[in-house]
């Protein structure tokens, strides 16, 4: 469906005032990735504005000259697009992917930003509040919160701008005014400290004419000189301890000094596949935990030198923190020889270079990539190295990097359970003289004007982007399964989806279920064989489906189909087995699959098993071609792929080709209430059975949409009014047990449980009372003919819809056909389809929360079936 890889450019261009651009075509996707990075991060704050950075690039999106007051997001959101920012060590970057004829609204938004940004004392109090809630959810209000990142770098490095906490203080940043902003704006966002790169289908001598008309008078500006980063080398270890209340287990975190890579590139590759080795192989004792370990606080060439490798592990029970650092190092010790790990250090460079064809085979990644490394290294170009230079990574390389990190000091951080939470001291720096202001230096009311004056926003191009399905192949074998592949050459890969309905058996057994997907993946040995191979094989159920997930180099796709075979096949488990009461809740499940669990069993009139079951029979029961799909998307051949399944799955046929007989459902009327003890929040689900029909489809997307799934629909309007601590609902449609539902799905405090009731009984009346109007449906159908081209942002999610798409009983074109069906559906049939799917106050579905069903049915009018969860695992 998109361009070959092998056929992607790079072009660039400078404007006069000092702007680099890269664009970068990739021909055949409807949407376009634009991104803007700037050369300044945490690591310029001086002492006394530490997280002034991370502050800054919240306020960028709150208005500019001609996009006041948050109209920034105005064209990204009509268009089911995405805009965001983030703030590293050493740049700051903003992003936006919008469907290809908001091209230069995109264009302009970022113009009119660097231009003339507006900072007022109402949005600094604003940006203030998130920031400070964000420095908490990531410092406070989780387990372990700040570790390793922001701790580590107190720990390992002296220097104020490499030490300090790139959150800051919220306090001190109370103190900033909006001249403050001005004076970094002038300072650090002057075009010729930017990059603006561009990914999509676009005609590039287009995007110059574009780029050049907004972005040309924006006026040059000095940059200040970089800050200095240079590093003493430790002396010695440096150990730090922390404590914080209730959590389950101590964890320690390793930190190393990186090669420099505009020095050392190649030992810092070594140094990544290093890393990866240890996350793979673990370390010597396999009773404890797996280390995480990668390069970079952020990601792989996220920053200039210094860098950080980090190793983070929870302990085993009885092991201490010095025995963990002592088994690192006879780790380095045991790799410190290339001829003993020649194998493994393969196979960490296979799974190395297919994550990063996978990861930037997505338009916004792939997009703010370029950016990052034409930023902060000048070679945007080394994205698409990155896989050849990783590959000439050799093991006597990591053999060196490994003996390196052996004789090197290092910071040892560590965090304990205790009754107080106590952190290390944040870092220091003697008193700081603040530098005057640039010369060019504005205020902030004269920064958010000029000359000109505000511009009016760009119209939409008028010629869209359709999306395409490349080489699409839909064919049934004649085992039963439903093969479908399509083209797409962005990597040299192939994602593969394979789903199974459960039937009801499945359906009927959700624990024991998961146990047999527990002991297919361990015997098969799936997910290991797959990453062997530099592939992903992922086995995993929802209660609905059996999915398999994963993806494989294009030269291996044979070796990853036989893999399938294994799990496919029939095995032999142990005697019939009851899993133990309350596996349900120990097990972490989402409560959300947890109502879902209890509405199939409710609908299946108590169909669960209540003794023993035989698991080899549970698996011959549901693993069946017939009615299963397996979807492939990626640099593939269809005739060679298909030959590949048939030959692999030789052995995996359905006895009966007959379509099974509908099931008899009872109780779809009925609310469920399950108690579950220790919840904050009520979960609920409300659904109603809606079997689907084709001659109909685009109007009840639309009708779904314009009552509760996006961002201007009644149900979300009319939560937003109760203010941001209310409640959250959406709405959606999709397969049941083997029809289809319409549902809204709801997560409540506990206290606003009859006021969410309230509100979802009066818009569901209100949809088929007071229909939506024109102007209502032309709003979401713009949304949603946009928002889907989405799904063809990278093989991977085009995967997934795919499999989506596919099980929902429509075909694979549906995906290409829908944008352009929402935009001639009549505005009656989609009011008619509103009120056939949710325009009927009466209640039915779940309710699971630490709840009281005899206040419930008071506070609600409603009568509820109570379930226990007991019950629902067959125990009695």
């Amino acid at each position: 469906m998109t361009g070959d890889r092998s056929r992607s450019e790079l072009l660039r261009m400078t404007l006069p005032n000092g702007l680099r651009v890269l664009l970068a075509p990739w021909y055949g996707t409807p949407r376009v990735a634009v991104t803007v990075h700037y050369g300044v991060g945490f690591r310029v704050e001086p002492p006394g504005r530490e997280g002034f950075a991370h502050l800054f690039e919240h306020l960028m999106f709150r208005g500019s000259e001609s996009l006041p007051d948050g109209r920034f997001y105005d064209h990204v959101h009509r268009l089911g697009g995405t805009a965001n920012g983030s703030t590293h060590q050493d740049f700051t970057d903003y992003y936006q992917v919008v469907p290809a004829s908001a091209l230069e609204q995109a264009l302009f938004s970022e113009a009119d930003r660097m231009r003339a940004p507006r900072f007022t004392s109402g949005s600094l109090a604003e940006q203030l509040s998130g920031v400070e809630e964000e420095i908490r959810q990531a410092t406070v209000g989780r387990p372990y919160g700040g570790f390793p990142w922001p701790l580590m770098p107190e720990v390992l490095y002296d220097t104020f701008a490499n030490a300090h906490d790139g959150y800051g203080d919220v306090e001190l940043l109370r103190r900033t005014t909006p001249d403050d902003c001005a004076e970094f704006f002038d300072a650090y966002y002057a075009p010729a400290n930017a990059v603006l790169t561009l990914v999509g289908d676009f005609d590039p001598e287009h995007a110059r004419g574009l780029i050049e008309h907004h972005f040309g008078d924006i006026r040059a500006r000095p940059l200040p000189p970089p800050p200095d980063l240079r590093e003493p080398e430790p002396a010695a270890d440096r150990w730090a301890r922390c404590s914080e209340p209730g959590i389950p287990a101590p964890a320690v975190a390793l930190g190393y000094r990186l090669p420099n890579p505009e020095d050392d590139l190649s030992g810092y590759l070594a140094h990544v596949v290093l890393a990866r080795l240890l996350a793979q192989r673990g370390l010597a004792d396999p009773g404890w935990p797996r280390p995480d370990s990668s390069c970079g606080f952020f990601g792989l060439l996220d920053a200039r030198d210094p860098d950080t490798l980090v190793l983070a592990s929870l302990l085993a029970p009885g092991v201490t923190p010095e025995q963990l650092v002592a088994a690192v190092n006879e780790r380095w010790d045991e790799w410190a020889e290339g001829g003993k790990i020649a194998d493994a250090v393969d196979e960490a460079v296979r799974v190395l270079i297919s994550e990063h064809h996978r990861q930037h085979s997505d338009l916004q990644t792939r997009g703010r990539a370029l950016g990052r490394l034409e930023v902060l290294f000048g070679r945007g170009e080394l994205l698409d190295e990155l896989p050849g230079l990783l590959a000439k990574v050799s093991p006597s390389q990591v053999a060196r990097a490994a003996r390196s990190l052996r004789s090197a000091h290092k910071a040892v951080l560590v965090i304990e359970p205790a009754a107080d939470r106590i952190r290390p001291r944040p870092a220091t720096a003697p008193p700081h003289e603040r530098p005057g202001p640039p010369a060019v230096h504005r205020d902030a009311v004269r920064l958010a004007r000029t000359p000109a004056g505000p511009r009016p926003l760009p119209a939409l191009l008028r010629a869209r982007r359709e999306p395409r399905l490349e080489g699409l192949s839909d064919t049934v074998l004649n085992s039963g399964l439903r093969l479908v592949t399509v083209r797409d050459a962005r990597a040299p890969l192939v994602e593969m989806r394979l789903r199974v309905p459960l039937r009801t058996q499945g359906w009927a057994c959700p624990d024991h279920l998961e146990l047999l997907v527990h002991l297919i993946g361990v015997r098969t040995g799936a997910a290991r064989l797959a990453q062997a191979i530099g592939g992903e094989f992922l086995l995993s159920t929802d209660g609905q489906w059996l999915d398999v997930t994963g993806h494989a180099p294009r030269a291996r796709l044979d070796d990853w189909l036989n893999i399938l075979a294994g799990v496919v096949a029939p095995t032999v488990f142990p005697q019939p087995v009851v899993p133990p009461p309350g596996a349900l809740t120990r097990r972490g499940r989402l409560p959300h699959r947890t109502g879902d669990d209890a509405l199939r069993r409710h609908w299946l009139t108590g169909a669960a098993a209540d003794g023993p079951v035989d698991l080899a029979e549970l698996h011959r029961s549901i693993m069946s071609p017939l009615g299963a799909s397996l979807v492939a998307v990626g640099d593939l051949d269809p005739v060679s792929f298909t030959a590949g399944v048939e030959k692999a799955l030789l052995a995996w046929w359905a006895a009966d080709l007959s379509p099974p007989p509908r099931l008899a459902l009872r109780g779809t009327g009925d609310l469920l209430a399950l108690r579950q003890g220790g919840l904050t929040e009520v979960h609920v689900t409300l659904c109603t059975v809606r079997p689907p029909e084709r001659a109909g489809e685009p109007a009840r997307y639309l009708a779904t949409a314009i009552f509760g799934s996006y961002m201007r629909s009644r149900l979300v309007t009319r939560i937003a009014r109760r203010g941001p601590a209310a409640y959250e609902a959406y709405a959606g449609r999709e397969t049941f047990l083997d029809t289809h539902r319409a549902y809204v799905r709801a997560r409540i405090p506990n206290g606003l449980v009859k006021d969410a009731f309230d509100d979802i009984r009066d818009e569901a009346r209100r949809l088929a009372a007071d229909p939506p109007s024109a102007t209502e449906v032309d709003l979401a159908r713009e949304f949603c003919a946009a928002q889907l081209l989405s799904v063809f942002d990278s093989p991977a999610v085009l995967a997934d819809l795919l499999r989506q798409t596919v099980s929902s009983g429509l075909e694979p074109s549906w995906l290409e056909r829908l944008p352009g069906l929402l935009r001639e559906v009549p505005v009656a049939d989609v009011a008619g389809a509103g009120a056939e799917l949710y325009g009927t106050p009466h209640l039915a579905g779940v309710v699971l929360g630490d709840i009281d069903p005899g206040r419930f049915v008071a506070e609600t009018g409603l009568t509820v079936t109570e379930v226990h969860l007991d019950d629902m695992a067959g125990h009695r």
